[in-house]
């Protein structure tokens, strides 16, 4: 005789919402009677808790390819009020501090569903997941926000660079290679506890680059609402539309970070930072080369390795 678990209902929290979503789709007797359209829709939730944590309805609704009506009836399927309680679940579980285990957790026990199964591979999914997000990012890159972003990299004043924890590379990585196009480039970092007093410095005609991905870093976030209030310009690059950073900045380019991945997928901003680097150097004819080659230079003279 097959033993039946006995599910929390209406479930309580995001741990609970996943095990009644694992049940369903090995068809437990005791799981939700959910449709199969639902239980994707589930799935897809849980597989980017971000989204469904901070969108409006029919923001999520469009991300997920369906009508809002439909995150309500899957709300009422799981005996839930409506699409507020569901979305409270996602809320609380992001104010948990508990966001990457939670992630890891959630992986595991899906990757055993028939569903993952289904779909090949776990390193396929990842790689397949990740040219996803390379191709959103790029159909959303607006033109002309982007001009406008490279306009601004070059014609400041000075540049303050702000990214911390897992986003540090990328703006270590932007940083550095601004400093072989441009002068007053500093990466603020968190050695000695002093960055916040650096943003002293700036004011108009200054830029902030700030980069933080959910959940953001109260550090970098600081830092870029005291440059603002000191007059100098924000320019978010981040992985999601209604990030703090995004609320905050004069200017937001997203790079899309969904996928199968219990750490923040971060390809996408590596390929923005990349395409800001070149558009620049563009646009900077021969002044780029002279700069570059003046960075060589010095390199040379003193055999940096």
């Amino acid at each position: 005789m097959t033993a039946t678990t006995a599910f929390e209902m209406p479930p309580s929290s995001i741990a609970a919402l996943q095990a009644l979503a694992i049940a369903a789709r090995r068809g437990e007797a005791q799981a939700p009677k959910l449709t199969p359209g639902a239980l994707k829709l589930l799935e897809q939730l849980l597989g980017d808790p971000e989204s469904a944590a901070s969108l409006s309805i029919s923001a999520l609704a469009e991300r997920n390819g369906v009508n809002a009506s439909s995150l309500t009836r899957l709300a009422h399927a799981l005996a839930l009020g409506g699409f507020k309680a569901l979305q409270a679940l996602f809320r609380a579980d992001a104010a948990s501090g508990a966001f990457y285990s939670t992630r890891a957790e959630r992986l595991l026990d899906l990757s055993h569903s028939a569903a993952s199964e289904a779909r090949g591979p776990q390193q396929q999914q990842l790689w397949d997941e990740e040219s996803s997000n390379l191709a959103r990012t790029q159909e959303h890159l607006n033109e002309k926000q982007l001009a406008r972003a490279v306009q601004a990299l070059i014609e400041a004043r000075r540049i303050h660079v702000v990214g911390q924890r897992a986003c540090f590379a990328g703006a270590h990585y932007l940083a550095y290679y601004l400093g072989y196009l441009r002068g007053d480039v500093r990466l603020i970092d968190s050695l000695g506890g002093t960055n916040l007093e650096l943003s002293r410095e700036l004011g108009e005609g200054d830029l902030v680059v700030g980069i933080a991905y959910r959940p953001e870093t109260r550090v970098s976030v600081d830092y870029c609402q005291q440059a603002q209030e000191q007059g100098a310009r924000l320019l978010a690059l981040t992985n999601h539309p209604a990030s703090r950073l995004a609320e905050m900045a004069w200017l937001t380019l997203v790079a899309q970070a969904q996928g199968p991945f219990f750490f923040n997928p971060m390809g996408s901003l590596f390929v923005i930072i990349e395409t800001l680097l070149a558009c620049m150097a563009h646009d900077m004819g021969a002044d780029a080369v002279a700069s570059i080659r003046r960075r060589e230079a010095m390199i040379a003279r003193w055999q940096v390795e």
